[in-house]
């Protein structure tokens, strides 16, 4: 009861420091994020879709360049898009036991993914851009399709996937994977089960260093792109709207969904900017 009760707190002080962030904003750059937004409207609403065995995936991303967009004077514009990971290429119909299900997060963590035709990242100077990625396969298999497998990227662990502890106990039935892998989050959530893996109040702290890395990295270049999951890149987007980053595009939760937030800062003498949005 105790944890459920914690649980509950945890997830009012999530919700109560969101509203917090988004209320507080930065009335100063609030025009030119905005001008960003409708742009990223703009240019989507036309936006063609890469395919993956004939099904429409992704929208494209192309890059504009400073000039493009409407900036404060003297300003610079840094921009970080979080990209969840393609669909992995395992079977996930029907209805599986327990171990069954066991075995399929071992395998969606190994596996590669449904690779689209074409790369919906159409990238014009490959050094423009910054590469992180998760150490997860299935990220770096999305990575590599996005950039190519020669592609210089960081690749870290700290950028994995929060847990799906399936634990020890194994009741008798048979269920969708969902039930079993959102049950297992939710048991991991409250510290039930755990088996030893990464805590949530650790995962929340390493999502927080992967929000100061990636903007750190942009004070070198302006625009970084993480590949990495759903989970983490929400807590990820939450520690950089608290650093004052803005998100001006919200694809959802999807696979190769993204998530583009900018940050306008004082333009530092010789400094070039860019920002990502979708054609």
């Amino acid at each position: 009861m105790k944890r459920i009760s914690n649980l509950i707190f945890t997830l009012v002080v999530v919700l109560l420091s969101a509203i917090s962030v988004h209320a507080k904003g930065n009335h100063g750059h609030q025009p030119a994020i905005e001008n960003l937004e409708d742009k990223y409207k703009e240019i989507g609403a036309t936006a063609t879709y890469v395919v993956a065995n004939g099904v429409p995936v992704a929208q494209e991303l192309r890059f504009l360049e400073e000039e493009e967009v409407e900036l404060p004077a003297n300003s610079s514009l840094r921009q970080i898009a979080l990209v969840r990971h393609g669909e992995p290429d395992l079977l996930k119909t029907g209805k599986f036991s327990y171990n069954q299900a066991r075995q399929f997060v071992q395998d969606y963590d190994s596996v590669g993914i449904v690779v689209p035709d074409t790369p919906f990242l159409k990238v014009e100077n490959p050094d423009d851009i910054a590469v992180f990625a998760s150490s997860i396969n299935r990220a770096k298999a999305t990575a590599n399709y996005i950039f190519g497998a020669d592609r210089e990227m960081t690749v870290s662990p700290d950028f994995r996937e929060f847990e799906t502890a399936m634990g020890k106990h194994s009741p008798n039935m048979s269920m969708p994977i969902n039930f079993w892998t959102t049950t297992a989050r939710i048991k991991w959530m409250l510290g039930i089960d755990r088996q030893g893996a990464e805590s949530f109040a650790d995962a929340r702290k390493r999502a927080r260093k992967a929000a100061q890395q990636l903007a750190s990295a942009t004070e070198e270049t302006s625009k970084v792109v993480l590949v990495a999951h759903g989970f983490l890149n929400r807590y990820i987007k939450q520690n950089l709207e608290e650093m004052g980053w803005h998100v001006v595009q919200d694809g959802g939760s999807g696979y190769l969904s993204k998530i583009i937030l900018a940050k306008i800062e004082p333009q530092e003498r010789g400094s070039e900017g860019a920002s990502i949005a979708t054609r």
